[in-house]
């Protein structure tokens, strides 16, 4: 942006500017002027109502005296850049309820409310960029996370415990990859991240060029993937338009609006979202500072039919703060440790860590089952310490039931102990199950009064690295509060 001259203000809608300065000269003489000098007299006191339209504006008279405002044909350069070390201060709020079709196993389908509200205050810092200089590295710490829900008349809560509220967020195209330096996070703790706006993704809804007052163009797909949450962005026909540039809280802030409809799939299937809502831009910092979302998200069947409707409010409100000298950037690397992840559950009397390629499937009071892929799986069971007196007595139990499957064993292993992990103890086998050939490995763990039994099987192909995840997941097995 540029401070105009005098002339060439009065260039801007000259047909008007020109025509007062004229008027009051042909009256001049009824005030014992001339007409040189009133037309005079009429142009400084334009230049000095230029200089003094700010202050009309905080007295709130500009409309009387300068109805036409100055940035009319000015162009505005509207863009947010980042650099490692850059940080702010994040606060996020939202509100939404609607219903959707439900179909539980075997039943027929209904019709559930829904209903839920989430308030997160935290700071964040750069870390790294991309080749394209975009943001793939912030680091992460929550004040503050509270969101509730209501689903079909059950309340729902999610939290972050405090071990975990520094973390680390990555970010790979659309997908966000969060890990605590602290402690593994739960797969809720990991799914209230995953699905919270980046902010720094949204740079997409602001113009590529320099433009006026009025003018509009298209978001960018990456911000409006973001807004969207759709795991696949199939159209979009979202527009932006520049609103206004004013004072907002003694600060120049550009005001963008945006409307429009996009479709796509996220984990619920179908889905089409209408947008309408507007952002500032601090021009002095040049940053986001706000964003307003009025959203509605239709969701559809295979067949294109609306199946549900979820209607919310989004706020982001958004503070620069002064940067930060980075220190060594070695411990924001994610690796084997800080990426596994929490298994913890009222339900079950155990706890365990597993490695985020695999999926806890199901849950009891004494079981819990992971599958990894078709060919790998995990059975975890508390036993009565009583069942088993020793390792041999479950290997023994194992092998009955695999000759009784009529399955060929073609290696055995003996009963071995896992080093540095006292009470825990291993076994395994290669077997050949229709035709494949697999790998069967147990564990038996015995910790204080409680007792722990793993059953396990792979592909052959693949069981060196996935030894190494269901040794870990062992090694992590702890008694709960409930199984006490």
């Amino acid at each position: 942006m540029y401070k105009r001259t005098l002339l060439q203000d009065l260039a801007i809608n000259s047909h008007l500017r020109i025509q007062i300065p004229v008027l009051i000269s042909l009256l001049s003489p009824f005030f014992g002027l001339n007409f040189v000098v009133g037309f005079i007299f009429c142009l400084r006191f334009i230049a000095v109502m230029i200089k003094r339209r700010n202050l009309l504006q905080w007295l709130g008279l500009s409309p009387f005296f300068w109805p036409l405002p100055l940035s009319a044909a000015e162009n505005y350069r509207l863009s947010e850049t980042f650099s490692p070390g850059n940080r702010f201060k994040i606060q996020t709020a939202t509100e939404l309820s609607g219903s959707m079709l439900f179909t539980p196993p075997n039943q027929p389908s209904k019709q559930i409310q829904i209903k839920g509200k989430s308030q997160i205050d935290f700071d964040e810092t750069i870390l790294t960029l991309d080749s394209s200089l975009k943001v793939n590295k912030s680091l992460r710490e929550y004040r503050k996370v509270e969101l509730s829900r209501t689903l079909d008349g059950q309340n729902q809560e999610t939290i972050l415990r405090p071990q975990v509220r520094t973390m680390v967020l990555l970010r790979n195209g659309s997908k966000k990859i969060p890990f605590s330096l602290e402690a593994p996070l739960t797969w809720n703790e990991l799914d209230l991240i995953r699905t919270e706006v980046f902010p720094c993704a949204l740079a997409g809804l602001f113009p590529l060029r320099s433009v006026a007052l009025n003018e509009s163009w298209n978001a960018g797909l990456e911000s409006v993937q973001e807004l969207t949450d759709l795991e696949v962005l199939e159209s979009s026909q979202v527009v932006c338009k520049l609103d206004s540039v004013n004072l907002v809280n003694n600060r120049k802030t550009a005001r963008i609006s945006f409307l429009g409809k996009a479709s796509g799939i996220n984990e619920d299937g179908p889905n089409q979202q209408i947008l309408d809502g507007y952002i500032f831009f601090d021009c002095e910092t040049r940053h986001l500072s706000f964003l307003y979302l009025k959203g509605t998200s239709i969701l559809k069947n295979k067949e294109g039919k609306d199946v549900g409707r979820i209607e919310g409010r989004y706020t982001i409100s958004r503070e620069m703060l002064p940067a930060v000298q980075l220190d060594t950037k070695s411990i924001y690397e994610p690796d084997a440790n800080n990426t596994r992840l929490l298994f913890e559950s009222r339900e079950t009397s155990f706890s365990f860590h597993y490695p985020r390629n695999w999926r806890v499937t199901s849950q009891s009071d004494s079981q819990a089952t992971l599958d990894q892929s078709k060919e790998a799986g995990l059975l975890i069971t508390k036993e009565k310490p009583s069942r088993y007196l020793s390792s041999a007595m479950y290997r023994d139990e194992a092998l009955a039931f695999v000759q009784k499957q009529q399955i060929r064993i073609e290696n055995q292993s003996a009963i071995e102990p896992v080093n540095g992990t006292p009470g825990l103890e291993f076994f395994s086998w290669d077997v050949q199950i229709e035709g494949r050939r697999m790998h069967l490995l147990y564990f038996v763990y015995r910790t204080g009064q409680n007792m722990f039994t793993l059953a396990s099987r792979c592909s052959q192909e693949s069981k060196l690295n996935l030894r190494s995840d269901i040794m870990m997941i062992a090694n992590s097995i702890k008694p709960t509060e409930k199984s006490s």
